[in-house]
């Protein structure tokens, strides 16, 4: 199965390099993404991420992010989430931007589940509270974030998902910040690890970007009982 999802995941890495090959921009990014997502209880989970998101694809690292959050479920189809990630942020490859700076965020989290069919709809509305230091200065900034992803779970360890997430500026101008529309594929390889690769098209005001996001999520469940000899 490994040497099949290797085989697959190189053929699906192959299509979203032409496709994105083929857009106005011509430089094609990767992000990879180490992530665990623990099961504390039955109804918390605690989430922890780090991501290496680079401009092109090994080289001229763009964005670095680590990220921690907790998830609680209220209901059945119904959680709520908080979290904190740290950014720093590098565009010294292009020009006219300004140098290295760091960027704190804080957000709030609604998650909405539910099934049709076979097919696992998901719905997050997300608040971002953003804290860009410059100079020592701070600038705050937020964003409203929309997010619907659908999951496709067959051959029992595998699935496939499509989803798009629109992102607005709260008490800025435009209104319109960005929006990110993708689709992957993932390969669950136990109960404790899965990964996914997948393709991103991230439009702006301005140029739009492709990336390939290639991560790894470790699931610990500490509610098992582990058995003593």
């Amino acid at each position: 199965m490994l040497k099949r999802f290797i085989s697959i995941s190189i053929i699906f890495l192959s299509i979203t390099s032409a496709i994105a090959q083929n857009t106005a921009e011509d430089e094609l990014g990767n992000w990879y993404i180490l992530a665990t997502n623990s099961k504390v209880s039955e109804k918390l989970s605690i989430q922890a991420q780090t991501q290496f998101r680079f401009y092109e694809l090994a080289s001229e690292l763009q964005q670095f992010k680590i990220r921690t959050g907790a998830k609680y479920r209220i209901m059945e189809g119904l959680s709520v989430g908080v979290g904190y990630a740290y950014f720093r942020n590098d565009f010294s490859y292009l020009s006219e931007t300004p140098p290295s700076f760091d960027e704190h965020r804080i957000v709030e989290d609604v998650y909405l589940d539910h099934n049709v069919g076979n097919v696992n709809v998901d719905h997050r509305a997300r608040f971002e509270n953003r804290f860009i230091v410059r100079d020592q200065d701070t600038d705050t900034r937020h964003w409203f974030r929309y997010m619907v992803k659908l999951s496709y779970p067959f051959l029992d360890r595998w699935s496939a998902d499509v989803y798009n997430e629109v992102w607005l500026n709260v008490g800025d101008e435009p209104t319109f910040a960005q929006n990110w529309l993708g689709f992957g594929l993932g390969y669950k390889f136990s109960d404790l690890i899965k990964s996914r690769v997948g393709y991103q098209r991230i439009h702006l005001d301005g140029p739009d970007f492709d990336r390939i996001l290639i991560g790894i999520t470790f699931t610990p469940d500490f509610t098992k009982q582990t058995s003593t000899p």
